[in-house]
């Protein structure tokens, strides 16, 4: 691999650091707009053979254009001798430099960032799709969360620690017509439950045949202490805190029209007497 760039000061100095090891080459292309710039004349004459050396794969083919180039324009020459042989040409690169180059990942990027350049840093940040398919922020309200697909994980915690997709793993699950089987843990699936009373149970042979110890059937069990609570006995089971809330329902005075009480408990007198 190799970092080509227009020689910018910036640039150089910010890949030797990040990338240390790999080659800092040359655009051929950028060293032909400064010789625009820096060599007025014999542009014309320049044009068809200075690229030419660039792409030269044989000693004497390379000495053959850069003569021809020094014979149009010896500060051309010089130029290209000053920036160096081995940052733009194929011949001295330090590795296997090829020739085919294309800008369409960057035409792209600048295409759905037209828009988004004019905006603010956080804002543009928002405009800016993941680049990853298992990674999304779900907004909540005043807050966001990171949702991880292939993680499955979620920044409220309630996806990995419940194993079982939460509402903000649900919004992107739903958006993405994807199915929750596969981000539900084994546990919740029916084949587990299923799976679960496969293990036999034996059936209980005649009472003839039972082999009870002595000291077992000598022994008499009393039933427990009880005493029996007040009122007729609960045949509901006793709902959880979040499941009351969940269906609790709050009903509107007839006379009034107020929450929180009915008909019969209505002490707003003075507005029934004006509505009379």
């Amino acid at each position: 691999m190799c970092v080509v760039s227009d020689r910018h000061e910036s640039i150089i100095h910010a890949v030797s650091k990040v990338y240390p090891i790999v080659p800092h080459l040359a655009c051929i292309w950028h060293l032909w707009k400064n010789v625009t710039k820096q060599y007025t004349t014999n542009n014309e004459v320049l044009s068809p053979i200075f690229y030419s050396p660039a792409k030269a794969y044989t000693q004497d083919e390379f000495d053959n254009l850069m003569e021809k180039i020094g014979n149009v324009d010896i500060g051309v020459k010089r130029y290209l001798e000053d920036a160096g042989r081995d940052k733009w040409s194929r011949l001295y690169s330090p590795i296997n430099r090829g020739w085919t180059m294309t800008s369409n990942i960057a035409e792209c990027i600048n295409e759905k960032l037209v828009a988004a350049r004019e905006l603010h840093i956080f804002d543009f940040l928002e405009e800016v799709e993941a680049s990853t398919e298992y990674v999304y922020t779900v907004n909540d309200g005043p807050r966001r969360f990171i949702i991880d697909l292939k993680k499955k994980t979620c920044s409220c915690r309630m996806f990995q620690l419940d194993e079982i997709p939460c509402s903000h793993a649900w919004v992107v699950l739903k958006n993405k017509n994807l199915t929750a089987d596969a981000y539900c843990s084994e546990l919740f699936k029916p084949e587990t439950v299923v799976n679960t009373y496969d293990v036999p149970v034996d059936s209980l042979p005649d009472e003839t045949e039972w082999n009870v110890p002595i000291s077992i059937s000598d022994e008499v069990v009393m039933p427990p202490i009880y005493k029996r609570p007040p009122g007729r006995p609960k045949k509901k089971r006793d709902k959880p805190l979040q499941e009351l809330m969940i269906g609790k329902r709050r009903n509107a005075c007839g006379k009034c029209g107020r929450l929180g009480h009915n008909g019969c408990s209505c002490d707003n007198s003075s507005l029934n007497k004006k509505n009379k």
